[in-house]
């Protein structure tokens, strides 16, 4: 079996029906969803697959733990199936993920945790917006987020480094429009995002905070799987170390292709875990040569992790 780096999928990953199939076809992925209902105090499944699930998008504060499960749900039938990941990253919300599914907290601690993490990002960073911006360099980018930001006296930054030519910028709705104006004019294309709030702005400096004070009571323990800390860029072990970097990720920008380039090699396999295939994508934009799928691709499991 080839080395497999787990990649966990963000917020963004989210759509109606995802894990109906999944659910259906594996009685362990059903079980883990209906075990975190009773964890979240409401059967998930209306916000997955049911009839609250076309407003789920948009309300962070159950759009996190549905991801969040359902990659998890993923990985718990991978792992009946002999499939494990070697390193674990996640994407933004991935991340938290990630240090749930290597044994960093409990699944009844983790999903907890997601939850308020969800909650103080919906309560906190709801005034603001994100918007991706395509063939625009980081440096570029970063002089007309600090200009728009003076002009206007409202903050904007760079949030996420998704790929080379794909950026995604965070914060007030006029700033963000300054910065598709000065975009527009070096001929990019801006793309807003109905993501639901200005993530990885100072926007979240107050939800960062009351998450911060929230993980003080959560029990974080020596990862059972190897954990890269997007935030740190590095592997971590010390369970003081991993709470550390959650503390700061919420504020910290996202540099998912630093992180990609820093982990990838010849024989390893980057398997995107969740109900999407956006990492995928963006590590093949990243580097094309790089060994890459998505596990929501596979409708049969079995066969996939056959191919292992």
């Amino acid at each position: 079996m080839k080395d497999i780096i787990f990649a966990f999928d963000g917020q963004g990953a989210f759509r109606s029906g995802i894990g109906k199939e999944l659910c259906a076809k594996y009685s362990m992925a059903r079980n883990l969803v209906d075990e975190c209902s009773e964890i979240l105090g409401y059967d998930l499944t209306e916000y997955l697959w049911g009839d609250k699930s076309n407003a789920t998008a948009g309300r962070t504060s159950i759009a996190q733990p549905a991801i969040s499960v359902i990659s998890l749900a993923y990985a718990e039938v991978l792992k009946d199936l002999g499939v494990e990941g070697k390193v674990s990253l996640g994407h933004s919300l991935g991340e938290a993920t990630a240090i749930v599914y290597t044994g960093i907290t409990s699944l009844n601690d983790g999903v907890k945790m997601i939850m308020k993490r969800g909650e103080v990002m919906e309560a906190g960073g709801g005034q603001g917006a994100m918007m991706a911006v395509l063939n625009i360099g980081l440096s570029d980018l970063e002089k007309m987020c600090q200009q728009a930001t003076e002009e206007i006296s409202e903050p904007v930054v760079v949030a996420n480094i998704n790929a080379p030519n794909q950026i995604v910028v965070s914060g007030s709705q006029a700033a963000i429009q300054k910065v598709a104006q000065s975009v527009a004019e070096k001929h990019g294309r801006a793309i807003p995002l109905g993501i639901g709030g200005a993530w990885h702005s100072p926007y979240l400096e107050d939800a960062a905070a009351e998450f911060a004070t929230y993980l003080d009571g959560v029990e974080f323990k020596k990862p059972q799987r190897k954990f890269y800390s997007v935030v740190d860029q590095s592997i971590l072990e010390a369970p003081v170390k991993i709470k550390d970097s959650l503390k700061r990720q919420m504020l910290s920008r996202v540099n998912w292709v630093d992180a990609i380039n820093n982990l990838k090699t010849e024989n390893k396999l980057f398997l995107e875990i969740g109900p999407s295939k956006i990492l995928r994508d963006l590590i093949t934009r990243i580097d094309p040569s790089i060994k890459v799928d998505s596990i929501a691709l596979h409708s049969d499991l079995g066969d996939f992790a056959a191919t292992l």
